[in-house]
């Protein structure tokens, strides 16, 4: 019985043993992640500010969308914070690979795989909210200087345009239910295609209007005016 106790603890030990290398290799390089990111944070926070990157945030309306969300940190801050974070995971998902388990290593392999293309459809979705921001805000100026009536109507349906178009672009990047993310991208492109029609032409009508009443008034002009020849 005892013999038995004593093969127990020293199997035991020694199982600790050979995992104390792997647990004390995996919490030196989480700590060494931490720090890392915290440089890389404050490296990129710093590019941002001298290449006026809060500027640019400011003009495609990334500011305005942070105060909505009450956050009080800079379009490069936050930035900064996010790539902090993402570098923290990744040296935790580094740290984790050291253990050497089958599970944790199948895990690991697949997540690094996934990350670029998760990566690249946020970009693209953040590209497309953004660019939809100032192209509609291009589109309000223009109709209003036009006197379209439906100015604002007109430029919310061409930014939800851009929008589905690039949610469906990242939805794609990512792999999720293609033949779903394509029809329902063909059914709200169409919807709001119609709609656009709808509102440009509600708004257009007046505008219409008055282009033919000018057209029919010179015109009309035109034939009331004596002939130059009728007293020859």
């Amino acid at each position: 019985m005892e013999s038995s106790w004593s093969t127990s603890i020293t199997q035991s030990w020694k199982k600790i043993a050979g995992f104390a290398p792997d647990a004390l290799q995996l919490i030196i390089i989480i700590i060494l992640g931490f720090i890392l990111a915290w440089l890389l944070k404050l490296i990129v926070r710093e590019v941002l500010k001298v290449v006026k990157f809060d500027v640019f945030g400011y003009r495609v309306g990334m500011t305005s969308v942070l105060n909505k969300a009450s956050i009080t940190h800079s379009p490069s801050e936050m930035i900064g914070i996010i790539i902090y974070w993402c570098a923290v995971f990744l040296f935790f998902l580094i740290a984790l690979g050291t253990l050497e388990l089958y599970a944790v290593d199948h895990l690991v392999t697949s997540i690094f795989t996934y990350i670029p293309r998760f990566v690249i459809a946020v970009f693209v979705f953040l590209l497309g909210y953004f660019l939809s921001r100032f192209l509609s805000r291009a589109v309000l100026i223009g109709l209003v200087n036009a006197h379209v009536r439906s100015a604002k109507l007109i430029a919310t349906l061409f930014q939800m345009l851009i929008i589905i178009l690039f949610s469906a672009m990242a939805i794609e990047q990512l792999g999720i239910a293609r033949g779903i993310v394509v029809a329902t991208f063909a059914i709200s492109f169409g919807g709001v295609i119609l709609a656009s029609a709808i509102a440009f032409g509600l708004g257009g009508k007046d505008m219409a209007k008055d282009i033919l009443e000018r057209r029919f008034k010179a015109s009309k002009e035109e034939k009331s005016k004596p002939d130059e020849f009728s007293h020859l």
